[in-house]
């Protein structure tokens, strides 16, 4: 596994390597506020069998921090100028929730660059979503008596289940600080509606049976646009890589080649 730093035009992109094959290989990018760490489990088990790379979004991990407020095609272009610097031509680009929104992006703003898609709980950011979920997207401050720290544990172990988890997740969020909602922040003005329709490339969604945020029956804009379209359904949460990594391994080895 090699770790190392890409030049974009948000600051420098922390990324793992690992694996090697012929095909094209996989990109993975977190959700917010996560980091590399979301795919600690199943990064092995996919560099078996295929070159992989694993990047923090800038703002996350040991990425730079991004000053203001970057949109999902900044992202986007990011994470594209990592693959550049990676010489690496066409990639099989696999995101969960903001992830899965920048992976969508990428497929829309640079068609050519990306082979396949894997969306992991897709979320179809059209006014209504984007209506839904902003108001749950509120920047945080550090407080004196350290109350935010056990407010944000309180809050996540209702999402996680193990504690082993929900430090994973805080620590990555308070790793990212005060600015770790810009990637929610960013999907909240995310015009899914217009960019999804340019996507030119098939895809796989993976959705969790308990993930409230993506819904398999709000998936029609996905199954549309992804030809073909391929669908599993993990028994998990809205951290599947985490909770049953062998599970996503398999769906996502299944489908891009490979069995683990």
């Amino acid at each position: 596994m090699k770790r190392r730093f890409c030049d974009t035009a948000l600051g420098q992109v922390h990324c793992v390597e690992a694996g090697a094959g012929e095909g094209p290989p996989l990109l993975l990018i977190h959700q917010t506020p996560r980091s590399i760490d979301e795919y600690a489990e199943v990064l092995p088990i996919l560099a078996a069998y295929h070159r992989v790379i694993a990047v923090d979004s800038p703002g996350y991990g040991a990425s730079d921090p991004v000053p203001g407020q970057p949109q999902i095609a900044d992202y986007a272009a990011a994470l594209t100028a990592v693959l550049d610097e990676l010489d690496i031509a066409k990639a099989i680009v696999v995101g969960h929730h903001t992830g899965a929104l920048i992976a969508v992006e990428m497929a829309a703003a640079n068609p050519g660059r990306v082979d396949r898609l894997a969306l992991s709980g897709p979320i179809y950011m059209d006014a209504g979503t984007r209506a839904r979920l902003r108001p749950l997207f509120e920047r945080w401050r550090i407080q004196a008596d350290g109350s935010h720290l056990q407010k944000k544990w309180d809050a996540m172990r209702v999402w996680l289940p193990r504690p082993d988890l929900v430090q994973r997740f805080v620590v990555d969020l308070f790793r990212a600080g005060e600015t770790s909602e810009q990637g929610h922040l960013a999907a909240a003005n995310y015009r899914m509606e217009d960019r999804l329709p340019l996507v030119q490339c098939p895809g796989l969604l993976i959705f969790g049976s308990r993930d409230v945020f993506a819904p398999e029956e709000a998936a029609a804009p996905f199954r549309h646009a992804l030809r073909p379209c391929r669908e599993a359904t993990l028994e998990a949460g809205i951290f599947p890589a985490n909770e049953v990594p062998d599970d996503f391994s398999r769906v996502l080895l299944d489908y891009v080649g490979g069995a683990p």
